[in-house]
């Protein structure tokens, strides 16, 4: 009898717990960015890309290695939007080419603060704050620190979601520095995989997943240059849920297009390779 009670008792709370699993698994939350004004937040953020030209024949490979380091914490709201200050830490580039090295670290850069504008969602509203920052990249000419903010926070779910929950983004972003123009049109998949335990925080993991046109003009070495074509993404991202703010995120993105050198009227076949990564510190 006192078996089959133990039995009863092993079942009962294997089922209660088995209830409360699916009860926290089928629970819709919000994601959304909020920052704090008291605790600044220090990410490091690195990327690597790779652009392989078909040259009649021949390849040639120009390999850019970029570093950012930079604070983030809240300075107000403007609406519903957050307004953000980013204080710089380190900012860097550097190539590799058959024509040579060049970059290096941005001279003057650290503790350069901005105020930008986004959405609790992730979308750039207002980067005037970080286009008023100049400086100039070796063997890149001039650019501002908007290049490094445009794509920095992902873009998150603007309705309650739970695990296992998919939903699409169509955006289409343009940047525009002193020596570059850039446009992107997107169609992502994205999909709330879970919601897990990452040191001690709730945090929410999100995988996207999509495809799209990429097309960027720029001039470089006294040349126009320009490179478009269909482009193919995967990321993911770790978003606290409660203090609303980024963890890490990591992409990888392939551009199959052409390379154009204007004032030569020469067209050739070029693959872009880009991995990002960005940590909280």
């Amino acid at each position: 009898m006192n078996q089959l009670k133990k039995s009863t008792t092993l079942t009962g709370l294997i089922l209660l717990l088995s209830g409360l699993s699916f009860s926290l698994l089928s629970q819709e939350v919000t994601i959304a960015y909020k920052y704090s004004a008291d605790k600044p937040v220090s990410y490091s953020s690195t990327s690597e890309m790779a652009q392989i030209i078909d040259m009649q024949g021949q390849t040639m490979q120009i390999d850019v290695t970029s570093a950012f380091g930079c604070s983030v914490k809240q300075a107000g709201l403007q609406g519903k939007d957050l307004v953000l200050e980013i204080t710089v830490d380190t900012l860097g580039q550097s190539s590799d080419s058959p024509m040579g090295n060049s970059g290096g670290p941005i001279m003057g850069i650290k503790g350069k603060t901005c105020k930008i504008v986004v959405s609790p969602y992730g979308k750039a509203v207002d980067l005037s704050g970080a286009e008023a920052i100049v400086f100039n990249v070796e063997g890149s000419g001039e650019s501002n620190l908007s290049e490094s903010l445009h794509d920095f926070f992902p873009l998150l779910p603007e309705n309650p979601v739970k695990p296992g929950d998919t939903w699409n983004t169509s955006d289409s972003s343009a940047m525009k520095t002193a020596a570059m123009d850039r446009t992107l049109i997107s169609n992502i998949i994205n999909k709330l995989e879970a919601i897990e335990m990452v040191d001690g925080v709730e945090c929410a993991r999100i995988t996207k997943e999509g495809t799209g046109t990429f097309k960027m003009s720029l001039q470089a070495q006294g040349m126009d240059l320009s490179i478009k074509g269909p482009f193919s993404i995967t990321s993911e991202c770790l978003v606290a849920i409660s203090d609303g703010i980024l963890m890490s995120q990591s992409s990888s993105m392939k551009i199959t297009g052409e390379f154009n050198i204007e004032s030569m009227g020469m067209t050739m076949p070029v693959v872009v390779i880009r991995n990002d990564s960005t940590v909280k510190k």
